[in-house]
């Protein structure tokens, strides 16, 4: 979890500095912590998919359980905004999977088969293969193709394929965190002037 806290002393002293009224101070530091949680988030998202090369959207999509992946909240009362990024594993049929090659024993000498998935087909599973979602009820599927692998030569069981981008999403957060109080100071001080001199 990140957050963004205001303190007391703090708006007081800007107050102060640029003699703003309690209504130009409440609105100029919900907007800063509205827009600094906005910046981690995308921060957060942009940077774990660039790392992680997978696509970004992913990130902010529910799972297939129906939770969010990404949310955040703004507590204006106590001037405080919190973030929370889940980092459990995503699913490689979320990251554009495709079929790589053909199994079998005639396959070409060298030749790789599996499923890529990911920007570019940076993530690929040797031996995976796309299986299509069938749901008696009829209802649409998330995705239209589940990656999964054979767990041994044969037949059954099928592992579910996932993708862990937890260490490289935890590395970034810590970085982002240690940027917060910066980043919410001066756009507390930018809205509070923007609003001061509007008068």
């Amino acid at each position: 979890m990140i957050e963004a806290k205001l303190e007391k002393s703090e708006i007081e002293k800007l107050q102060t500095f640029f003699n703003a009224t309690q209504k130009q101070l409440n609105n100029a530091s919900n907007y800063a912590l509205r827009e600094t949680i906005n910046w981690v988030k995308s921060q957060l998202v942009k940077r774990t998919a660039n790392e992680s090369h997978i696509q970004q959207k992913p990130l902010t999509q529910k799972t297939s359980r129906g939770t969010a992946r990404i949310h955040s909240s703004v507590d204006k009362a106590n001037k405080t905004a919190r973030l929370w990024f889940g980092t459990y594993k995503i699913s490689l049929a979320r990251l554009n999977p495709r079929q790589l090659g053909k199994g079998g024993s005639k396959k070409r000498k060298g030749a790789r088969a599996g499923v890529v998935a990911g920007v570019g087909g940076s993530i690929f599973r040797e031996g995976a293969f796309l299986m299509p979602i069938r749901k008696k009820t009829g209802e649409a599927a998330i995705v239209p193709y589940q990656v999964m692998k054979r767990a041994s030569k044969k037949r059954l069981p099928i592992i579910k394929q996932t993708y862990d981008y937890s260490d490289k999403a935890v590395g970034i957060e810590n970085e982002l965190m240690s940027q917060v109080p910066k980043k919410l100071a001066d756009t507390l001080r930018a809205k509070l002037k923007w609003q001061t001199e509007q008068n």
